[in-house]
């Protein structure tokens, strides 16, 4: 048989050669067991594609008054001054340790950040002062439509030790920026993180999300805003010094992915069920962003944790042994396994930036179905690139 057949939680064995195919399909036998089919996105999805290197501004006016050739999304990211922004933005895309963001310097200016360069992802990160009146600029240079109409998403930082939030300056901020991006962009989303919550226990982040959301209600239902943007609104806590940030930075951006997410899910889920794993994701490697996940098992933090280690233990290892940079013709795809205590870990590279990380529990781990594992890899990698082919990526 040349798919993929699962008999009552057993893989009937199958030739070892890939096949190249975008369409996996489970043939179940039992009844109740789900029959996963996997859909090419439709030709007309188009994604932007990657290339552009890495630009910054001398200043605020000159990155707003200078016509960009990109016609690529952007995601803002917004906030007081010291809540955090800056930080996030360097552990996340620079690969900077949280301790390190101590002695950076507060953002004076608009910096623009064109995030493609070593990474699937393709979109430019705007990353805004904390002083920055977006209100007074708007009215001043009439460059509200510059700065929201090809935006996605607005990450707004929220500091809760911060005294500011509690005068509500921080939520008169967000609602100036809701009010301002809502006449020009209804579409935008926006995410509220309530950051530095490594130093807030489980019941004070409860209470400082119950907190900020019901200010930033009650602000919107005044001002009329509340039904428009309820459910492009979202609250998320976070930290750098754990793996929250990663996570949230991870939800974000697969909003810029809505062609690819489902082909990738679904791919996921034939992958996981087929060979009885805990849970697959589909890592950008260099951020460390998963892209997709499947949704046969539920998200649990210590698990992603867990894939997340992994990814840093083979990143090191990579940049130890390999020098420099290697050309497509001569660059060889990482494969990799950690044996744990219960189970086993996974990384197999789809390509030079994505990887897949799956986890499978002791009692599956079982080195006769090593040959099926390899070859249902090579069934999900064909159809990886198979929905990046059709989606221009």
């Amino acid at each position: 048989s040349s798919g993929i057949n699962a008999e009552y939680g057993d893989i009937s064995p199958a030739p070892l050669f890939p096949i190249p195919c975008c369409h996996m399909t489970i043939q179940p036998e039992t009844p109740g067991i789900p029959d996963w089919s996997i859909q090419v996105p439709s030709p007309t999805a188009s994604i932007p594609l990657p290339g552009s290197t890495l630009h910054t501004s001398n200043s605020s006016a000159s990155l707003l008054t200078t016509s960009s050739a990109s016609n690529k999304p952007k995601i803002l990211l917004m906030g007081q001054a010291k809540s955090g922004k800056t930080s996030i933005r360097h552990v996340v895309f620079h690969k900077m340790s949280a301790n390190e963001t101590q002695y950076l310097e507060s953002t004076k200016k608009i910096d623009k950040w064109d995030i493609s360069s070593k990474s699937f992802l393709d979109f430019e990160l705007w990353d805004f002062p904390g002083k920055f009146d977006i209100v007074t600029y708007c009215q001043m240079e009439g460059k509200v439509e510059q700065i929201f109409k090809k935006a996605q998403v607005v990450i707004f930082v929220v500091d809760p030790l911060d005294d500011r939030t509690g005068s509500n300056n921080t939520v008169e901020k967000l609602h100036q920026t809701i009010s301002l991006a809502n006449k020009v962009n209804p579409e935008l989303k926006f995410e509220v993180f309530i950051h530095k919550s490594d130093s807030l226990n489980d019941d004070q982040k409860q209470e400082s999300i119950r907190e900020v959301t019901h200010r930033i209600s009650r602000k919107l239902i005044n001002n009329g805003l509340q039904e428009k943007i309820n459910s492009s609104l979202s609250y998320k806590t976070t930290s750098i010094y754990d793996h929250s940030i990663f996570e949230a930075i991870s939800m974000v951006c697969q909003q810029l992915l809505v062609s690819v997410i489902q082909p990738f899910e679904s791919l996921l889920n034939a992958f996981v069920y087929s060979n009885k794993m805990e849970k697959a994701f589909i890592f950008d490697i260099h951020p460390k962003i998963f892209v997709a996940t499947d949704n046969c098992n539920p998200f649990e933090i210590h698990t992603y944790e867990l894939c997340c280690d992994m990814l840093d233990l083979i990143s090191d290892f990579v940049c130890i042994y390999q020098e420099g940079e290697l050309e497509d013709k001569d660059f060889i795809l990482t494969s990799s396994s950690i044996n744990l205590h219960d189970g086993k870990l996974f990384l197999k590279q789809v390509n030079r930036n994505l990887a897949l990380i799956c986890i499978q529990q002791g009692d599956d781990c079982d080195a006769s179905n090593h040959g099926i594992l390899e070859y249902n890899f090579q069934l999900l990698k064909n159809g990886i690139h198979s929905v990046l082919k059709v989606a221009n990526m």
